[in-house]
């Protein structure tokens, strides 16, 4: 056990020389390795930078880019993304992108273009967000639109009845 030692040491000390990254050293690793802490703390991280500060309307928003801001790799960000949230990047993303435009469709049912909504949700085309928005809630954002419109139109109604 002490030569083990010994020799991770100094192939260290060699790593060191050589001015390889830490970041290296990590990507190299088998992730299955990744203690729950860490695991926690990247969920952490990533539940922060999409409540608090809404990651997701990047349109350009990668994998890649996500890791870097939650300060991993993205063989840990993936992996703790599938083991958390039950979906991969992709899915997640699109998931609190819908969640918003939502919102959005609901505090201006029609006073705002649909393609405009979904730029400002963080999608790069609108056929996209069409076909995640469907896949999503079911409905496409037209059919939504109308029945906040029509929830609308009831509730005013049920108002006067009152």
């Amino acid at each position: 056990m002490q030569s083990l030692f010994k020799q991770f040491v100094t192939q260290l000390g060699l790593l060191k020389e050589k001015g390889t990254l830490q970041t290296d050293i990590i990507e190299g690793l088998d992730p299955s390795i990744i203690n729950l802490n860490q695991e926690v703390h990247i969920y952490k991280e990533v539940l922060y930078n999409l409540d608090s500060k809404q990651i997701y309307l990047d349109s350009s928003l990668s994998l890649i880019k996500l890791s870097s801001v939650v300060g991993t790799n993205t063989t840990y960000l993936s992996n703790s993304i599938n083991k958390y949230f039950g979906c991969n990047f992709k899915t997640l993303i699109n998931r609190y992108r819908i969640e918003y435009c939502k919102k959005l469709l609901g505090a201006n049912p029609i006073s705002v273009p649909i393609k405009e909504i979904a730029k400002k949700c963080g999608f790069s085309s609108v056929s996209a967000f069409y076909a995640s928005f469907k896949k999503i809630t079911g409905i496409s954002p037209v059919q939504y639109r109308m029945l906040i419109i029509y929830r609308n139109e009831t509730n005013k109604e049920f108002d006067k009845e009152l």
